[in-house]
């Protein structure tokens, strides 16, 4: 591997499942949470279902890389978590299942306090399970506090899954 190629790794879905790759990054600051950042995907069909190939970008990022796989369909989804080193990733043996409820309110809400860096690691993600992806986040400068920050908008009697990774 070229010190300038971004690593990668592949994972084959069938065609009624898709899933999401996050790198999970070290915390930043004072807080037991870790940041998360979605892996850049090309999908490719084949005979079997759909091969995704995840990319990490960072090419400054060496060693092994904690990555946080989300997979969704049938109304379900499962969470595992992996390791990448070199180009192969080691997955657990066991997912767990995400339980995710319908969040009532009558009209649309944010959720806005979203500190983001300006390599889009956050300390938590927002995932539409209906569309298998992450909730697009709108990005605002807070001038209160000198930084930029990110609004997502959630909308009335819809699920989505809150995704927070901790050091412990």
């Amino acid at each position: 591997m070229g010190s300038q190629e971004s690593r990668k790794f592949s994972i084959l879905d069938s065609r009624e499942t898709s899933t999401l790759a996050f790198m999970v990054n070290e915390s930043e600051g004072d807080t037991i949470y870790r940041t998360l950042q979605k892996l850049d995907c090309a999908m490719n069909e084949v005979e079997s279902g759909i091969k995704r190939t995840f990319f990490i970008n960072d090419i400054s990022r060496e060693g092994d890389i904690d990555i946080v796989l989300v997979t969704l369909g049938d109304g379900k989804a499962r969470l595992n978590m992996a390791v990448l080193k070199s180009e192969k990733l080691f997955v657990s043996k066991d997912s767990t299942k995400i339980k995710y409820t319908t969040l009532y309110a009558e009209k649309q809400s944010n959720y806005d306090d979203i500190k983001y860096t300006p390599n889009f690691k956050r300390p938590i993600s927002i995932i539409d399970p209906e569309i298998a992806d992450e909730v697009r986040p709108t990005l605002y400068y807070d001038e209160e506090t000198n930084m930029v920050r990110a609004r997502v908008k959630l909308l009335p009697k819809k699920s989505y899954i809150a995704l927070q990774v901790t050091e412990e």
